[in-house]
């Protein structure tokens, strides 16, 4: 059993926490130094109002410092952001106005107050940060005294050439060579580092004890595996990519490996059974589906293992990689068929996508039946949400089959009982709204929302409004309802405590981009899965 204190645990430590080399190179110790004048003139400026944790300034620092490294260097993880947004959007930045001598191959001053509103947000969760800082002087005067010192080391700054080999890839790179890129990406480099620390610190917090972490050897497995799964699954906050397609895209839509990196797939767990050992890996079999995959060997640890065909059971993370070949990502715990006990907790795994479709397509039609068209059902308390559910199961099972007589719909669905009533979580007299999702089928807004939606069909508005900030940061609320809402005029809300007068437009004109930002891996509904 080991630990440290929680105190010890510090963001942005050093320079080098940007890098994947722990050494002292000349390059290094020449970014250090200009990354500790940016910090002075953070701590002397007003930007450190902005800023909840002093810690955040040295963070910061190294974050601005890096961008320069980065354009310096031509190594693209910021270019890359600014050429997908015009793709997205049709401008290189969320917010400003871009100016006619905008480069990317160069430094810009709104690259740098893009840079300290992404700091600053990453960390504000619950809140919107005005990206003009309330138009404050001396805020403004900070930046661009840093854009100053950018400017004037400009053609004297070296290029990091570690960098630039470490983010070059070869057609026959090792999966450890990948991995390492991708964890860099999601894990060290600038735009994504501070992102990781916050959900790494929410991760060893589960471990505290009396502002200790405790770990056994147990723990620190849990712990390497949650570093994994941020690796492969995460979305970053900016454009909602996941490492591997940030990566792609900073190598370039011509290098030969760009298909590759782009799709590999998210991190899936599942328990297989092995059919066959061969020299190179193993065909294993989805216990619950049957489906077969080949888990290449290049990655696993079972040199000490025994492993017996059509006897061990695999549970165990897995990435799709090249072709049709799979990588163990993370978790595996290895048991015998005979022994086995207990339900196969990935049994939907590889449910038919398609099948997904239909049903939720289906559902769609019952629902649209049900509202007359409407995409958004109001009622009141749980005894009429039974009944909607039950009228809605119904249709649903009429329109899945069209054979199934009145008789036997009444013998396979019986009314809601006393007890499955009492069961539903709202009160007797609640106001509900029920949306239907074409991506990721029903959702229930309470009385706090539907108060403010002034919809012709909803009896239950108030005339009351909602705070757009907690509209966007709110991960309850789908992209889907929001735009249903917001684009039919089917929610009054308000925008409060900014000086800025054009707050208001600025979240309006970069609605998409700062639902990607607070929602992350959220933004994609993901469909229902089938019932039975």
């Amino acid at each position: 059993m080991k630990s440290f204190n929680q105190t010890n645990r510090v963001v942005g430590k050093d320079w080098l926490q940007y890098h994947p080399y722990n050494n002292f190179t000349l390059v290094d110790n020449y970014y250090m130094k200009l990354c500790n004048t940016v910090l002075k003139i953070i701590q002397t400026s007003e930007i450190v109002d902005f800023l909840d944790d002093p810690k955040e300034g040295k963070e910061l620092a190294c974050v601005l410092t890096a961008y320069f490294e980065d354009v310096i260097s031509e190594t693209r993880l910021f270019s890359t952001f600014t050429h997908l947004h015009k793709k997205m959007y049709g401008k290189e930045l969320p917010f400003y106005e871009i100016p006619d001598d905008y480069y990317d191959d160069e430094i810009n001053l709104r690259d740098l107050y893009f840079l300290i509103w992404y700091q600053i947000s990453v960390h504000s969760k619950d809140i919107i940060i005005d990206p003009y800082f309330e138009n404050d002087q001396a805020f403004n005067e900070a930046a661009s005294k840093i854009y100053y010192l950018f400017d004037s080391e400009f053609e004297k700054a070296p290029q990091n050439e570690h960098l630039q080999n470490f983010l070059q890839l070869s057609a026959d790179s090792k999966v450890g060579t990948v991995r390492e890129k991708l964890s860099f990406i999601a894990c060290e480099s600038f735009l994504w580092k501070a992102f990781f620390d916050d959900y790494f610190a929410d991760v060893l917090d589960r471990y505290q004890v009396n502002s200790t972490i405790v770990l056994d050897n147990q723990k620190e497995v849990e712990i390497y595996d949650s570093r994994v799964h941020f690796i492969f699954n995460n979305c970053m906050p900016l454009l909602t990519l996941r490492a591997n397609e940030y990566l792609a895209e900073v190598l370039g839509e011509k290098h030969s490996e760009y298909s590759f990196i782009k799709n590999i797939s998210k991190r899936i767990m599942g328990c297989f059974l092995i059919r066959k050992i061969e020299k190179d890996g193993f065909l294993i079999e989805h216990l619950s589906s049957k489906k077969q995959l080949w888990l290449s060997n290049e990655f696993t640890s079972f040199k000490n293992v025994k492993l017996v065909e059509n006897e061990t059971v695999l549970t165990i993370c897995l990435v799709k990689w090249k072709g049709d070949v799979w990588q163990n990502q993370g978790l595996c715990l290895v048991e015998s068929i005979k022994g086995r006990e207990g339900k196969d907790i990935s049994e939907h795994l590889f449910e038919d996508e398609n099948e997904k479709k239909k049903f939720i397509a289906n559902l769609e039609k019952a629902f649209l039946a049900l509202s007359k068209g409407e995409r958004m059902v109001y009622i009141r308390g749980n005894r009429e949400y039974a009944q909607f559910q039950f009228d809605l199961t119904v249709k649903h099972a009429k329109i899945t089959d069209p054979k199934l007589t009145d008789k036997e719909l009444n013998e396979k669905y019986q009314n809601f009982s006393e007890d499955d009533i009492k069961n539903i979580p709202f009160e007797d007299d609640e106001a509900i709204g029920i949306f239907f999702n074409p991506n990721g089928g029903i959702e229930i807004y309470r009385e706090s929302v539907i108060s403010c939606m002034p919809d012709k069909n909803n009896p239950y508005y108030a005339h009351e409004e909602f705070d757009l900030c907690e509209l966007l940061t709110n991960s309850i609320f789908s992209k889907e309802f929001l735009n249903y809402a917001i684009g039919n005029d089917k929610i009054k809300f308000c925008i409060d405590d900014y000086e800025n007068p054009d707050m208001f437009r600025i979240v309006m004109e970069n609605f998409d981009f700062l639902l990607r930002f607070y929602r992350q891996s959220d933004y994609f509904s993901e469909r229902t899965a089938i019932i039975e």
